[in-house]
């Protein structure tokens, strides 16, 4: 009883702060999440897999999913209809897509100087551009990329599904979306395998819209929660749980963290890539200590965060800015940045 009452208390207090927050357009929880779920996938690609905490920072997709959850519905405009699918559609590929095929652009040249017989399977390289390889069964050319094949067919589900959400049965039609995969066998790489996760970023989303109240979200969380593990297992579902507590949590803003934040999509993208690739290169060279381990390490991790904020002012920024252009013709810019 304890818990549920402190839980239904931080709820209180975080529609209060939203409230507030929403004329400055700009929720401050959404740094602090793009911010840790961006370093933890990178440490974890970086070298992170061999040590003890960072092993789990695979985690940080599951971090991204509950943000879109949360964040995409929340950019919606509260009169959305299906009329609006192909400009929100047109939003969302302006600002997403751009950056993802530069970024294989980037991986083919890599791959062209890193490896001496690199044969490039053009088919498959296609594929990525429609986000097929996970239904073909192709590699992709970086190991985050399976990921944006999932948000992308959540923005498809939003699209076509965001008006019965937004509704008063929307909460119920949530559960049962959420329910889907723990009865249904669901391919690996589609959106509904790990849906309940995307699931509690919207629940928090139709709380603060007052569409459902404390004691129906409190009720539908623990049922969201129970298909998340059944779905992704314990510890995705305890990182959607810490990454909806960041969202409630009243959190003030840093600098660092409002840094991270704006490189977070360009970091994930090509830290592997860039980042790897010289930790691989350094060890190759380099005395294999645990201290030149740790030079490579570090040098890897520097070099990753440099190059993202090099991409993200060339590449990710402009376009980021043309999707902003996008509107509704309904409200004349977006309120929230996404």
């Amino acid at each position: 009883m304890v818990i549920f009452l402190s839980i239904d208390r931080l709820l209180y207090l975080s529609l209060n702060m939203t409230e507030r927050d929403t004329s400055k357009g700009h929720i401050q929880q959404v740094d602090y999440i793009r911010a840790i779920a961006s370093l933890a996938v990178a440490l974890f690609h970086l070298g992170g897999k061999a040590l003890p905490v960072l092993k789990y920072g695979w985690l940080g997709v599951h971090m991204f999913f509950l943000l879109s959850g949360f964040i995409i519905c929340w950019s919606m405009p509260a009169d959305y209809t299906w009329k609006m699918s192909g400009r929100f559609v047109g939003k969302r590929i302006t600002r997403i897509e751009p950056p993802y095929i530069i970024s294989i652009g980037l991986a083919i040249v890599m791959n062209f100087i890193v490896l001496s017989h690199y044969k490039p399977d053009w088919f498959n390289i296609a594929c990525h551009l429609a986000y097929l390889n996970s239904f073909l069964g192709k590699p992709y050319l970086s190991p985050v990329y399976w990921t944006l094949g999932i948000e992308f067919q959540f923005y498809l589900f939003v699209a076509l599904c965001f008006p019965w959400l937004h509704s008063k049965w929307g909460p119920w039609f949530l559960l049962v979306l959420c329910i889907v995969p723990t009865v249904v066998n669901v391919p690996g790489g589609l959106l509904f395998g790990v849906f309940p996760v995307f699931g509690l970023g919207i629940l928090y989303y139709l709380y603060l819209k007052k569409i459902a109240g404390i004691n129906t979200v409190l009720f539908l969380s623990v049922l969201i929660v129970v298909c998340c593990i059944y779905t992704v297992g314990w510890l995705p579902a305890g990182m959607a749980l810490f990454t909806l507590l960041l969202l409630i949590a009243p959190l003030k803003s840093y600098a660092v963290v409002s840094f991270f934040s704006k490189i977070s999509f360009s970091l994930y993208l090509t830290h592997d890539m860039v980042g790897s690739r010289l930790v691989v290169y350094m060890g190759t060279k380099l005395p294999k200590t645990v201290l030149f381990k740790g030079i490579e390490f570090l040098t890897g991790i520097v070099v990753s965060i440099l190059f993202a904020y090099l991409f993200y002012l060339l590449v990710e920024r402009p376009f980021f800015k043309l999707s902003k252009r996008i509107s509704y013709n309904l409200i004349s810019q977006d309120q929230f940045s996404e």
